[in-house]
This record gives C-alpha cells, structure tokens and sequence, in this order.
C-alpha cells in the first residue's frame, strides 16, 4: 500500500515537475498557459515556479521526522511517490492522476497486443478499483461485470488501497485458471459474487463487417495511437463493398486520446467544418476544424450507436459528427466528461508520469458536455437482461424465497425466453413454473430449484442469445434507421 498522506513531501516534487510539464501543454495546446520571465524575488516570497526555502525546509523536516521517528521502517521511493500522490489527489480531479513506473509501464501495455486476464479495463477512482469498460466476448462480459462496478476483492484478496498494478497483478493470471471476484455495483445494496475463468484477451479495437445490404458497421472500442488509420481500412473495404449507410458503434467505449478521435472525425466531416472546440486555463480557446487532404464529403448517412458508457473522446466523435456530419444518434445519453488529460511521461525522467485536465472540450456549436452527457437523436434502452449478473453457486434459489438474487434470477429467466409473472425478487409459483419449463427443455433434472448445474445452464443460453445481434435493441434500431435512409435516398 502506498504511503497516501497529503503532507508537505509533495512540495518538493513541483520543482521537479512543473516547468516540464506547463511547456509540454503549452506546445500541444496553443493558450494553455502564458509563460512569462519570473522576477527576481526574495527567497521566502512564492515564486511564480518551484517551491521557496521555506517550503523546502518545511518539506526536509517531514522527511527527517519521519526517517528519524517513525516506528517502522519507511522506503524513501515510496514516499516520494507518495507524496507526488498526495499533491495530484489534492487537485480534487477524478481525472488527474500520478502512475510509478511499474504503473504506467502497464498502462502503455494495455494498449496494445493481448494479455490473458479478465477482459476488462480497469482504474483507480478514490482508492477504488473500478471497471471503466469491458471487452466483447471476454471472461467479464460473459460472467455480467459492468462498468462502474467496483471490485473488492478477487480470491479472497482484498484490492482497497491497492495501486493499479498492484490490483492487476492480483487480478491477472494464467488461461483457464479461476478469478472470484467479489463486486460492488451501485444499484444493489449488498456486493455480488463472480466467478471468472482466465482467458487470452485479444486488444481488437475497430472491425468492421456489413449486417446488412449496402449497411455497414463500424465498432471503434477505444482511441489509441493506431486508432485513425485502422479507421480509414476499415472505411476503405466498407466502400469497395458497397456501402450505402455507416453505422458507427461508440456503445461502451471509455475514450482514449483525444487527437485520435480529431483524426477519426476528419475522415467525415467536410474540410473546414468544426469538429471540436477546446477552452484552456488562462480563458483562450482553440478551434479544431477538418482540413484540406484529411477530410471528404461522404456520399452515404451514418448512424452513431451510443450509451451511458460512451465517454471522452468517443463523445467528442458523436457530437462532432451529430454536428458537423449531420449523423444521427441512437441510444442513451452519453457519460458526460469534457476535460481532456495529458500524460507527461517524459518530465519526471524515470518512466513515471502524470495525468493531468489540462482543457476542457466542447461540441463544434460550443456546447460544454461535461457532467450532462448528449442526448441521442432516439432514445433506445437495452431490455434489462442485459445487464443479469452471475448466479450463485453457493445457494441454491428455491419456491418463496426474497431479495435481489431471486430479481435477478427473474431477468435472467426473461433473457432466455421463459419470463415469469413478476420481476419484485419473489420466488412465486409463476417463476418456478418457468424455471422448470426451461429445466425441461435444456434437459435438466426438474426440480424447479436453481441448482449449480440449472444456474451454469441459464447463464450459458443467456450468453448465446446476448451474442446473436437481433436481441440489441439499440443495434436492430440503428438498422431501421439506415434502411429508411437509404430508402428515401433513392
């Protein structure tokens, strides 16, 4: 566990730090800052950089009484990473954050190749290690993990406090082997069980594919460094092929850098045409536009796929397409996060780094969506068995039992086409009823009790039917949409 104390250590950091980072954003961002020559002040005034000596001799007595009387022993690399820790905590930004070497090494890992894990990114939220998104077809999707579920711990261990690396590590294992995850999700009032089974995560982060004549479809998972150009190929075979209408699917992704969904943008939007304004700290703001050679009119409608998890900068892409582009969206309301971070990875020279909210961004009219998210042109939910979670295998569910597992046992029995008469957590005669029409038909001893071997059943046909495309509402809508497009354009 990392010393997370907000003293005075994290002032000697900002000498370190500061002058590196303010002229990397100023370069990046034109208007981030003003840089002006420092005057020559006295040693106790604040300087407009760096700490004065006073500061510094507050800050080395800290040190020294902890060296000198703390009980325990104290390794000095942990308390200076604690105390740069402590000074971006300080910031109050969610957004903002300090990564140790070890750290930000596996962050760069995560964003490209494959690894064998759980499938899901991961971050740290208030010393909480939270799901930030989950990888189709992966161990986590299949056993129900959400975004925003928090985990407590994964085999026993508990992961509070834990860096990410640390929490990953735990996390992480060999294919095949077990992963049980205890989970705090914020609409249940007590934490869920899962279990999980170790498997290669292949990082695939566009594909694209036609699920219909002359409709194509275009899922970006997130923005990294490659982003654009797997785009364009995308794109590329897309056309040769016909395409009539693009269905662009931004559902789930977390973001990522914000210069590759700029780049995503230009491939759409017509040169000249805005795709995102930014604002900076000392009130100047900067226009983004498509440019001449980046940029083309397209000749068919694009439909963007949306919801609460589609975040950062795949909201940026959705408004500046919705805008600019004149798409259509489709979905739910969007997370809501318009500030922009940026990694200095380079400044504190020993291949740790800091994230810091360096602008916010705005939709091309000017609209800030920060904490309000977009709404979709269409409003569509997905049914409610989408998000079931995993069922017990400790317990067995049975005839008049109560509470949330039974709820979710009546979602589940939903999912999988054997609905019962309530959906209030009651284990009514109706809902064993169904339960054992569905033990009779998957060849299930029937019983009507939810056994280990009836909860593995259910959630194996559930996982099926999640993966046959006519069962996504907000997909078989983007669909509609594209057909009637193209309908009226011809």
């Amino acid at each position: 566990m990392w010393f997370r104390g907000r003293t005075v250590l994290s002032l000697m950091v900002l000498t370190a730090v500061a002058a590196g980072m303010i002229t990397y954003a100023a370069l990046r961002y034109p208007g981030f800052m003003r840089l002006e020559q420092p005057s020559n002040e006295p040693a106790a005034a604040l300087p407009e950089y760096g700490i004065n000596e006073q500061e510094l001799f507050k800050f080395n007595k800290a040190y020294e009484l902890i060296r000198n009387r703390f009980l325990l022993p104290a390794d000095r690399e942990r308390l200076l990473d604690g105390a740069i820790q402590g000074m971006v905590e300080a910031l109050n930004d969610p957004y903002s954050e300090y990564l140790p070497k070890n750290e930000a090494e596996s962050d760069s890992d995560e964003l490209q190749g494959a690894f064998t894990g759980i499938g899901a990114y991961l971050s740290v939220t208030e010393g909480k290690i939270v799901v930030e998104s989950i990888f189709k077809g992966s161990p986590a999707e299949r056993a129900g993990l959400l975004p925003k579920d928090v985990l407590l711990s994964v085999n026993g261990e508990s992961l509070q406090g834990l860096s990410l690396s640390e929490a990953v590590a735990k996390i992480r294992g060999p294919k095949g082997t077990k992963a049980k995850l205890s989970v705090k999700r914020d609409a249940l009032a007590d934490p869920i069980d899962l279990e999980l089974v170790r498997d290669r995560i292949d990082m695939i982060t566009v594909y694209s594919e036609f699920p219909d004549e002359g409709i194509g479809y275009l899922a970006i998972r997130k923005f990294g460094a490659d982003t654009a150009s797997k785009v364009a190929e995308e794109i590329a075979g897309l056309e040769k092929g016909g395409l009539q209408a693009l269905i662009i699917d931004l559902r789930d992704n977390p973001g990522g850098m914000v210069q590759s969904a700029e780049m995503v943008a230009s491939q759409f939007i017509p040169v000249g045409k805005p795709i995102v304004q930014y604002g900076y700290k000392d009130g100047t703001s900067q226009t983004i536009v498509a440019e001449e050679g980046t940029s083309q009119p397209k000749p068919y409608p694009i439909i963007v796929l949306v919801n609460q998890e589609t975040a950062s900068a795949a909201e940026m892409l959705a408004g500046a397409l919705k805008v600019s582009a004149d798409a259509s969206l489709i979905g739910e309301r969007t997370y809501g996060k318009g500030l922009v971070q940026i990694p200095f990875d380079k400044e504190l020279e020993d291949g740790s780094l800091i994230k810091l909210t360096v602008s916010k961004w705005m939709l091309p009219d000017g609209t800030w969506i920060n904490e309000t998210g977009i709404v979709p042109d269409a409003e569509v939910r997905q049914p409610d068995y989408f998000g079931a979670t995993q069922l017990s295998r400790d317990t067995a569910l049975r005839f008049d039992q109560a509470g949330q597992p039974v709820a979710n046992l009546q979602v589940i029995l939903e999912g999988v086409g054997f609905p019962a008469d309530r959906r209030d957590g009651y284990f009514s005669q109706a809902t064993k009823d169904a339960l054992e029409a569905f033990q009779r038909q998957e060849d299930l001893q029937v019983t009507g009790v939810v056994d280990a071997a009836t909860a593995q059943r259910l959630e194996e046909v559930l996982y099926d039917r999640l993966q046959q495309k006519e069962y996504d509402a907000q997909r078989t809508a983007a669909l509609a949409k594209a057909r009637d497009l193209i309908d009226a354009e011809s």
